[in-house]
């Protein structure tokens, strides 16, 4: 078996062979009069065709667009949604950034799955509107990354993008020429990036990013960053790892009694000290070998009793309560949102070149290229740091009943990350938070926050919180539609979950 196709949080393989991937060809090859082409000041080889779509493709009510940013030979695509409350026509209003992780996963999962302005119809014919949409208070962009992901490729000739830190090269130029070209209305922001799974990898690179390079070109157009908002996101693997055992021997997740039997509890108790150690290794010697090496203790050891049954039939890694219906992604949905954006018409209306052929939900190829490298087995709290370290707030939100990105994984990288705030951090106890569904005032998880002063003289501080939910697994925003706009809601506005 190749451990790492089933490493936690890698949830983007191709779809199994049952699955409809018709048609295969189309012969449209939109005009340049359809798009209009924005050109980058700062490279001539980087621009962003982009054409307004009306609800055909999206049931919304808000204003809508499609394109491609072309970085050199790599092109990316994205779909962007106005905000349904716009606070203003000035250049400081708010933007949100949505990345599916993968590696290789389509951002139009998150989109038509979970918390777009529109979700895919039960036939997968059509669209819904979704009334717990995130661009309620903020614009709201999609984004298939790296290229060679979902609508997004390469020209012929062209490597395949294979670690975190050249898609954050590739999307930190994509917005710089977005907000300050395209849509200028978002110049100086809030930008807040956000996402789930592996773009616990890509997010806080996008972030040290934009950061460092704001900094190092002060007369380039800037990146309004404000915040991240990481969602049962693979920052730590080995973290994740050590979570399995909590996740599946207790019932600190929210289940009624442990999914492991004590015997296979033991085994996994025994082997976590090793994964632990030799996971350690890679962290300080991030070489592919011993990367790899480390994946392979901690596959065999702790994480192929439970994964090792994930697939249709089998065990659900994304909710250990709920039961999986497709290969690797378990959820129907995934294969309606695969058919629909197929269809002969959905490929009109986007304008997708002919280089694209058909589009799949995950990229093989991505995702191979990344396990070539060392970036599936590193920490990205180093990038994290840096991004509390120059004032980047930073949300951590969790499905408790998740166990690829699990929660207690993520109590445990959050307590032991080095920065000014951690002593402030740890000394906390998380709380209930309270929220509203159907309703009804509900308990809907719990949570812990700082404000912290992050700069000597400045009184601006910097803020870093956990949050759980309770009754959802690894996609929030799908399993807590509710609740999850709430949460975004007040990350957004700067209230605390108290």
């Amino acid at each position: 078996m190749n451990y790492l196709y089933l490493l936690p949080c890698i949830i983007t393989s191709i779809l199994a062979s049952k699955v409809s991937q018709a048609p295969l060809l189309h012969d449209h090859d939109p005009s340049v009069s359809d798009f209009t082409t924005y050109q980058s000041e700062v490279s001539s080889s980087h621009s962003i065709r982009v054409k307004r779509q009306n609800a055909t493709l999206c049931d919304t009510p808000v204003d809508q667009y499609t394109g491609w940013l072309d970085v050199g030979a790599k092109h990316l695509f994205f779909w962007y949604f106005k905000a349904e409350n716009a606070a203003s026509d000035n250049d400081d209003e708010p933007l949100a950034l949505w990345l599916t992780g993968g590696p290789g996963g389509s951002s139009m999962l998150g989109m038509l799955q979970e918390l777009g302005p529109c979700l895919i119809n039960k036939h997968g014919n059509g669209t819904v509107y979704n009334p717990f949409g995130w661009n309620k208070e903020t614009a709201l962009i999609f984004v298939d990354q790296p290229a060679g992901v979902g609508f997004s490729y390469l020209d012929e000739g062209e490597p395949v993008p294979g670690d975190s830190f050249t898609s954050a090269a590739d999307m930190h130029l994509f917005l710089q020429v977005f907000v300050s070209k395209v849509f200028p209305e978002h110049k100086n922001g809030p930008l807040v990036i956000t996402g789930e799974s592996y773009a616990g990898h890509y997010l806080p690179a996008l972030g040290a990013q934009i950061v460092s390079q704001n900094i190092l070109y002060p007369k380039q157009a800037q990146v309004p960053l404000k915040s991240l908002a990481i969602g049962n996101g693979y920052v730590s693997p080995l973290d994740t790892a050590y979570g399995y055992w909590e996740t599946l021997c207790t019932t600190n997740p929210g289940v009624d009694k442990p999914i492991f039997n004590e015997t296979i509890c033991d085994i996994m108790a025994t082997n976590l000290p090793r994964c632990i150690a030799v996971a350690k290794t890679c962290y300080d010697y991030p070489d592919p070998a011993i990367c790899n090496a480390a994946a392979k203790v901690c596959w065999d050891g702790v994480i192929v009793f439970y994964d090792g049954e994930s697939y249709a039939g089998g065990r659900n890694r994304f909710d250990i309560t709920a039961p999986c219906d497709l290969d690797e992604f378990c959820y129907p949905e995934t294969e309606l949102v695969q058919d629909y954006l197929n269809l002969e018409s959905s490929f009109n209306a986007l304008g997708v070149p002919k280089n694209v052929r058909k589009f799949e939900v995950g990229s093989h190829a991505v995702e191979e290229a990344f396990q070539l490298t060392e970036d599936l087995e590193i920490t990205m709290k180093p990038q994290l740091e840096y991004l509390l370290a120059n004032q980047i707030d930073v949300l951590i939100y969790q499905g408790n009943l998740d166990l690829a990105c699990n929660t207690a994984g993520a109590k445990r990288w959050t307590a032991n990350m080095p920065w000014k705030g951690q002593s402030a951090f740890t000394s906390k106890e998380l709380k209930p938070w309270k929220s509203t569904k159907d309703g009804k005032e509900v308990v809907a998880g719990t949570f812990k926050e700082v404000n912290v002063k992050m700069m000597d003289g400045d009184e601006k501080t910097t803020r870093f919180a956990l949050v759980t939910v309770d009754g959802s697994g690894h996609m929030v925003p799908m399993d807590q539609p509710e609740i999850s706009l709430d949460m975004l809601n007040r990350w957004l506005a700067g209230k605390s979950f108290d």
